[in-house]
């Protein structure tokens, strides 16, 4: 699992060192050789910062300053085992230090003595006023729970890191990564301790689906519903299922079966409405699809697929004027889906509302452009291929 290194770390972030004044004892040369050092670390000089406060500590080995800076600047230039011994020679000499403490606990985590940082960290984090240090303590902090085997803890920094950080590039990768390795240890032990129960075949369904292979999806899903007839979800899943393996009369039939049986089991489940309204709406059943739309919306107020649903139907049987408040409602919610202006546009034109059909279909375009371009991002990011731009069209 790759983290945040202070290589990287320090390439983004300002310099940090204590400012606080020395004794009055300490001799001249030393003071400027702290003062050059501190404005090579401002310039993310860190060797010269080292070279100075290295020669400023022999001078005064006796300011705690000048000890936590070397720290610090050990630690900005990627090495952290350097910085150790200095943080805790001012820590000896001031313990109320609390930059060389917050830098001893970031540099025992990145030389990988977790359990020596983590108490520092838990007690340290909610106190840091800094946010750059605080939001380094806390990347420590949950990679440090995941590789001393307490991945629950992970799960209580990353809640913490998502509080105070919540659009940090850094606290949603390793977000993901260590949900992922959440996710994949507990149900490793679910396998092992209850292999042969529902839950296990639950687990092994949606890995299954999650691969495409829907067959066999199914088929653990059909498991699952015979060991527990009353748990909601697993139906849906299987008519989901028999839809994307194919569109015959069949094939339709059984889905629709499938919905309805999770309908028995929740009568509030706006998923199978939605998806039974809009088999409907595919068949050209505007009433049914109405109806099975507007349970979706009542169930869920703030489903913006149902309440398209319901508009686009409520077009299709000549009732548009209707089909406003939804399609409002929808973009309303979802202003970024293009679906949702497009045909509120076309509700407007067939009620010869000219000007606000052309005010949705200006905002439909830019909607489509704009997940274009974060459609093509994420597949350059993940495959680094790049494709020429295109233009979105309205749906027919």
């Amino acid at each position: 699992m790759a983290f945040l290194t202070p290589l990287t770390a320090a390439a983004q972030a300002p310099s940090r060192m204590d400012t606080s004044p020395p004794p009055s004892n300490v001799p001249p040369e030393a003071l400027e050789l702290a003062a050059a050092a501190t404005q090579a670390l401002g310039n993310r000089d860190y060797a010269t910062a080292i070279q100075d406060l290295t020669k400023a500590t022999r001078m005064a080995p006796g300011v705690a300053e000048f000890q936590a800076n070397l720290g610090t600047a050990y630690y900005w230039a990627g090495r952290p085992n350097d910085a150790l011994a200095p943080c805790r020679a001012a820590l000896k000499l001031k313990p109320s230090l609390m930059f060389a403490r917050y830098f001893l606990e970031l540099s025992l985590a990145d030389t990988g003595d977790c359990k020596s940082a983590l108490p520092l960290l838990e007690k340290d984090y909610g106190a840091a006023h800094d946010a750059q240090i605080k939001r380094f303590m806390g990347l420590d902090g949950a990679r440090c729970t995941m590789s001393i085997g307490d991945p629950f803890k992970s799960a209580l920094w990353l809640e913490w890191l998502n509080r105070d950080f919540p659009d940090d590039p850094d606290v949603l990768y390793q977000s993901t990564r260590i949900f992922s390795d959440l996710s994949t240890l507990t149900s490793q032990r679910l396998l092992r301790v209850a292999p042969g129960s529902y839950q296990a075949h639950q687990i092994d369904a949606e890995v299954l689906e999650i691969q495409g292979r829907n067959p066999e999806a199914i088929a653990e899903y059909r498991k699952v519903a015979e060991e527990a007839p009353g748990l909601a979800g697993v139906h849906y899943h299987i008519g989901r299922l028999l839809l994307a393996g194919g569109n015959d009369p069949a094939t339709e039939e059984a889905a629709r079966q499938e919905f309805a049986k999770e309908l028995q089991i929740n009568s509030e489940d706006a998923a199978s409405e939605y998806e039974l309204g809009e088999m409907a709406r595919v068949a050209r059943q505007w009433n049914e699809a109405i109806e099975h739309f507007g349970r979706a919306v009542k169930i869920d107020p703030g489903f913006p697929d149902a309440l398209v649903g319901l508009g686009k139907s409520l077009v299709s049987a000549g009732r548009p004027a209707d089909a406003v408040a939804p399609l409002e409602n929808a973009v309303r919610l979802d202003p970024a889906d293009p679906v949702g202006h497009y045909q509120l546009s076309f509700a407007f034109r067939r009620l010869g509302r000219e000007e606000e059909a052309k005010k949705e279909l200006a905002l439909y375009q830019q909607a489509a452009n704009k997940r274009h371009q974060v459609n093509l991002a994420i597949r350059q990011g993940i495959g680094g291929g790049i494709s020429k731009p295109q233009t979105a069209e309205p749906p027919q």
